[in-house]
């Protein structure tokens, strides 16, 4: 094996073309956000951790990916996976 474990392409960001891709998504940018949990710790105190970041599509719909990076959830809108992980929805991104 070369060792090679990325891609040999600079990438690139262009806004023109963003904007061409977003266009191309029927004009709706993904947003980024995280599910985040309360425990309680010592003492009682509070203390919070973020479980998965996520990614809400186009459709609605949501992808998440834990902070393991091990294994990934696909949900039918983020505000599900906030509701079955038990975690708090936090956009990370504005609404376009």
């Amino acid at each position: 094996m070369d060792d090679v474990h990325e891609s040999e392409l600079t990438p690139v960001y262009h806004a023109e073309v963003a904007e061409w891709a977003v266009a191309l998504g029927g004009g709706v940018a993904p947003r980024l956000f995280a599910l985040v949990r309360d425990e309680s710790g010592e003492d009682e105190a509070v203390v919070e951790e973020i479980l998965a970041y996520g990614i809400a599509l186009p459709d609605g719909s949501a992808a998440t990916v834990p902070l393991s990076g091990r294994g990934f959830g696909r949900w039918l809108t983020p505000e599900s996976a906030s509701r079955r992980s038990a975690a708090e929805l936090v956009w990370l991104s504005p609404v376009e």
